[in-house]
Formats: C-alpha cells, sequence, structure tokens
C-alpha cells in the first residue's frame, strides 16, 4: 500500500515497560485515523513517534514517501493540538496563533497577519484577533489552538485527547465542527482518545490498542459487528460476556466465550429464564437487568446466576417480572483465561 502516513513495526520501550510493540499502520492522505484504548495501551506513545517528541527503539516512520523517523519535530512539518491546549494567557488570539507560524504578528508585508486570519477563517473564528485568551468559551480556545496548529500548513495534524476539557454538551457539538474543518482543509490527522463516541464520530477508520498492540483497524462498523478478538468486542460498545451452560442457552458452542450486545437479546415466550432486577430509563428505550438463573434453558446452565443487560421498549417489562430472553445474534471468541469453559 502507497499510504501517505505509515509506520513499519514501530517499538518503544521505558525501561522494562513495552509502551508500543511493532505497530504497523498505514493512513491515507486526507484520512483521519483515532487511535482508541485504554490508559497504557500505547496512544499517546504513538503519537508523540510520529511527533518526533520520543525516538523509536525500533521501526520506521514514512512520511509521504520520505522517511522522518530521525527527523527532530520542527523539521517534521507535523501540527500538533495538545490535550490542555497550551495557549499563552499573556496573548491574545492572533498572537497565539502567529506564535504557530514562529513570529509576533508583525511581518514584511502584512503577510503574517494574512496567514493569521486565513487560519481564524478555517475555524470560524474570523476577527478574534485581538481578543483575549481568557474570555473566550473551551470549544473556541480549542478552535485557537486548532487554528495555531494548522497555520504553518503542515504536512500532518496530530491531536491528543482534543476534547477532554469540554463539557459533555459542548463536547458533541464541538466534535462535528472538528471534523468539518479537518474534511474541510483535507489534512491527513491522527487523533488520540480513550472515548469510543469521540472515535466513532471523528475518525474515518478507528484503531484499537491493547498494552502496545494494535489489536483492531477498521471503520466504526468493523469494530463493533465484526471484532477480531474479545478484547475489542468487549471494549467496543456495551456487551454481555457469557460463558457455559448460559452462553449455550443463548447459542454458543461447548468451549466459547460468547458477547451478546444488549440490542441484540429480546424478551420472548421462551428461552433462558430470568428475573428482572433493574430498569435504567433513557427516553426512546430501557435497558434491564435480568438475573438470568437458566429455567427453561435448552441446555443446562452451569453458571448460577448472572446478570445481563437487555435493551428494550420502556414498557417491556417491569422489575420482578419473571421474563425468557433469545438473542437474534452472538459473537464468539476462544476462552481467554485458557481454561475450557464448562
Amino acid at each position: 500500500m502507497n499510504a501517505y502516513l505509515r509506520t513499519e513495526e514501530l517499538s518503544k520501550r521505558f525501561g522494562a515497560t513495552v509502551a508500543l510493540e511493532r505497530f504497523s499502520i498505514a493512513i491515507e492522505r486526507g484520512e483521519i485515523l483515532a487511535l482508541l484504548g485504554p490508559s497504557g495501551s500505547g496512544k499517546t506513545t504513538t503519537l508523540r513517534l510520529l511527533a518526533g517528541f520520543e525516538t523509536p527503539d525500533a521501526g520506521r516512520i514514512w512520511l509521504d514517501g520520505e522517511d522522518i523517523t530521525g527527523l527532530p519535530p520542527a523539521r517534521r512539518r507535523s501540527g500538533m493540538v495538545f490535550q490542555h491546549y497550551a495557549l499563552f494567557p499573556h496573548l491574545d488570539v492572533g498572537e497565539n496563533v502567529a506564535f504557530g507560524l514562529g513570529g509576533s504578528g508583525k511581518e514584511e508585508g502584512g503577510s503574517m497577519a494574512q496567514r493569521v486570519r486565513g487560519a481564524l477563517e478555517l475555524v470560524q473564528l474570523a476577527g478574534f484577533e485581538r481578543r483575549k485568551v481568557q474570555e473566550l468559551s473551551g470549544g473556541q480556545q480549542q478552535r485557537v489552538a486548532l487554528a495555531r496548529a494548522l497555520a504553518p500548513e503542515p504536512r500532518v495534524l496530530l491531536l491528543d485527547e482534543p476534547l477532554s476539557n469540554l463539557d459533555p454538551a459542548l463536547r458533541e457539538r464541538t466534535r462535528r465542527e472538528l471534523r468539518h474543518v479537518i474534511k474541510r482543509v483535507g489534512i491527513t490527522s491522527v487523533l488520540v482518545t480513550h472515548e469510543q463516541e469521540e472515535a466513532f464520530d471523528l475518525g474515518d477508520r478507528v484503531a484499537v490498542l491493547r498494552d502496545g498492540r494494535l489489536e483492531q483497524l477498521g471503520t466504526a462498523d468493523e469494530l463493533y459487528e465484526r471484532p477480531r478478538t474479545l478484547f475489542v468486542a468487549t471494549f467496543v460498545g456495551r456487551a454481555n460476556v457469557l460463558r457455559g451452560g448460559i452462553a449455550r442457552a443463548l447459542g454458543g458452542k461447548p468451549g466459547d466465550v460468547v458477547v451478546v450486545r444488549p440490542e441484540r437479546l429480546r424478551f420472548a415466550a421462551q428461552g433462558l429464564a430470568g428475573v428482572v432486577r433493574e430498569r435504567r430509563y433513557t427516553g426512546a428505550a430501557a435497558f434491564y437487568s435480568v438475573e438470568a438463573h437458566g429455567d427453561g434453558a435448552a441446555a443446562p446452565v452451569a453458571q448460577s446466576t448472572l446478570r445481563i443487560e437487555v435493551q428494550a421498549s420502556p414498557d417491556a417489562a417491569a422489575i420482578g417480572d419473571t421474563v425468557h430472553l433469545q438473542a437474534s445474534g452472538v459473537l464468539a471468541f476462544p476462552d481467554d483465561r485458557g481454561t475450557p469453559a464448562a
């Protein structure tokens, strides 16, 4: 694959800790890749290696056909948006953006001012040049940081959890604005996040990392509907993890670990029996916590009881009801505990 940005067998250790191991990925020009995973999975290490802030122990990084593995950050022409924005409170908006251009807003012929103005127009902050940073909302500050990163016309944009400082209501709107700007500019981008919804909204593809290794790379649909590992199946989306007889009662085979999404379960006249213990109303639907005990199951149930989450209509059941469950689709994996499922 003749990708615009790619890594080959990239590895990094910090003492005895493996931060990244043999990480290989290819990103097309103009693509947004989201790096998703729990804390310590290697996301930020990957971003810092791409930026040149860390040096890999092994492997190579290629950008637009150039081996940039040994280049310092300044020569890579990468734009960086940090988690806390790193804006200077003693500088106004225009001066903060000009800092990304290596100046103070003054340049012969006014080209610096023009580039600052153009960068702010990209993020819909035209006319904000003389505003104080402290006068801006969190979303506006995030856009100033983005304008500063885009002003030097970088070859790639790197974003380290850029929306984590925003409240939930603002975060959703800002995600849409951020993706719109990146796509309008057409810049290849790599985003670090631990939020699944953020990765799905922003990324054209998502790379799921675990313990420094790439678990799976794909679109949001592929990761949710066709996860390759038990970790991906449980990390991406809500999931019931079932073993033994309860798993077999819902369509699993002996020895399998079965993952069933809450929306793939339904209340039926027969099937795996249980009692509704909790109900959480969410508007158009409700989540029910069902304590399954196996009465009426198609096979003996080895696990005595298990709480199973079911998504159904708000009036489908009430707390204390005896119900029966059937699954319309299950995901099966080998048991990662190293012992056969009962």
